[in-house]
């Protein structure tokens, strides 16, 4: 398995009111694991082409952030250094899998021991694509002027794929604890224009990472809606896991749909969302999500 070792001193672009942004920590990790695909391989990821000459993005297809203690991306702040020990494997010459453990300074040994000590993780899962007739056309590929063996094979494919596929269907991640109760029945719709100047990265595409901000986004207003709870309590919400499956992307003038389903947790203060995310123009499924929030004034 390769892995990497890397440093981030968090400042206000890294945090959010009351902790750890989980876009800008995603967007971190995202970013690493680039950085290290083309460390591994030898040739920068931005680089990659096909062997018709394409482009090749390792796009994102799983998250799954856990791990953390019960203030959740609260235990970081501004200020804060943190050290990332990252892992990365491949399946076939497509799929890629590992995770990014979440240290503070000086918790680690100058010479990493072969098991880490427990600690908050991200997982992320790719798949090698290029584009087809355009953005909304993503078609596998594996990189060719790039040394894809310099990734660690893996003989197991990740569970990853399978996860994504099984949410897919059930329309969440997590399962409800006995004693959840739902905040209103069924699911509500919040519909979220995307911002063509912010939500959008180099390659064209909506940046994995800023769905999170959508389905937050969503969530606050189908929570203010329902009149659960006031607005100064929902700024007061942090994530402790999160899991999201991608199965597409959308254009940078689309407009997605956001079903929210909320239950009260028996735990005080817990709160347990799902999000589905439709592209509105064809109604096609783009991301599902489960995560559990704590409201930290509770």
């Amino acid at each position: 398995m390769y892995r990497s070792r890397s440093r981030l001193l968090l400042g206000m672009p890294h945090t959010q009111a009351g902790g750890l942004s989980e876009v800008a920590l995603l967007a971190h990790v995202g970013d690493l694991r680039w950085l290290d695909v083309g460390a591994a391989t030898g040739l920068p990821a931005s680089a990659q082409r096909d062997a018709d000459g394409h482009a090749v993005y390792a796009s994102f297809y799983f998250v799954d952030l856990d791990g953390f203690p019960e203030t959740g991306l609260g235990v970081f702040g501004p200020g804060d250094e943190i050290e990332v020990v990252s892992t990365l494997r491949r399946f076939g010459r497509s799929m890629l899998d590992g995770e990014h453990a979440l240290y503070g300074a000086g918790a680690l040994p100058a010479e990493l021991p072969a098991a880490l000590p427990p600690a908050p993780w991200v997982r992320l899962s790719n798949v090698f694509v290029r584009e087809g007739a355009g953005t909304h056309d993503l078609r596998v590929t594996t990189p060719a002027n790039a040394l894809i063996e310099g990734i660690p094979a893996s003989a197991v494919e990740a569970d990853s794929y399978r996860l994504i596929k099984e949410a897919r269907e059930r329309g969440s991640f997590f399962a409800a604890p006995e004693g959840a109760h739902p905040l209103w029945q069924g699911a509500r719709e919040v519909a979220y224009e995307i911002n063509a100047d912010r939500d959008v990265n180099g390659v064209g595409l909506v940046y994995f990472a800023n769905y999170v901000a959508f389905m937050d986004f969503a969530e606050r207003r189908a929570l203010e809606g329902a009149g659960a709870y006031a607005p100064a309590a929902l700024d007061g919400r942090r994530t402790l896991r999160r899991r999201i499956g991608y199965y597409g992307n959308a254009e940078r003038h689309d407009v997605l749909l956001v079903d929210v389903e909320a239950l009260a947790l028996p735990a005080p203060g817990r709160l347990l969302l799902h999000h589905r995310v439709r592209r509105r123009g064809d109604g096609r499924l783009i991301a599902v999500s489960s995560v559990e929030k704590r409201l930290l004034d509770s």
